[in-house]
């Protein structure tokens, strides 16, 4: 007696459904339901304001932060009530990471997605043959 056979377009997309898919639906839920709060740089490791001159800039009236410190038209006030200017080293800047992420998840999804839409046609077709000999 000869074993029944599976089709191997059905075992191809099941495993591959499986696999492949559930690391698809993973990534698509760290990208748009995760905790976005979780990628702030960390208070020890905060930046100077040099640091992130490429991906944050402050404006106050108009004028750039590092200007104003440059020009030192910028003052604090300790607890005695003395003014003193204010310099770069006082100043320290924690960024969100976020969007870096995400973008790194979602150029991830665009290669899972479409390695999924072809387990899952592979997994469609296999089903359909593996019907059609049964009728």
């Amino acid at each position: 007696m000869k074993p029944k056979s599976i089709n191997p377009l059905l075992l191809i997309g099941l495993i591959g459904f499986f696999t492949i898919g559930s690391s698809f639906f993973v990534d698509i839920y760290r990208a748009f339901y995760s905790d976005k709060d979780i990628y702030w740089t960390h208070h020890e490791m905060k930046l100077s304001i040099e640091k992130t001159k490429n991906d944050f800039q402050l404006l106050i009236a108009g004028k750039r932060l590092q200007n104003h410190l440059l020009d030192k038209t910028i003052y604090a006030v300790d607890k005695n009530g003395i003014h003193y200017p204010v310099v770069a080293k006082d100043i320290a800047v924690r960024l969100n990471n976020w969007n870096k992420v995400k973008s790194k998840i979602l150029t991830k999804v665009i290669f899972t997605g479409f390695s999924f839409g072809i387990t899952l046609t592979l997994l469609i077709i296999g089903l359909v043959q593996t019907f059609v000999q049964k009728i």
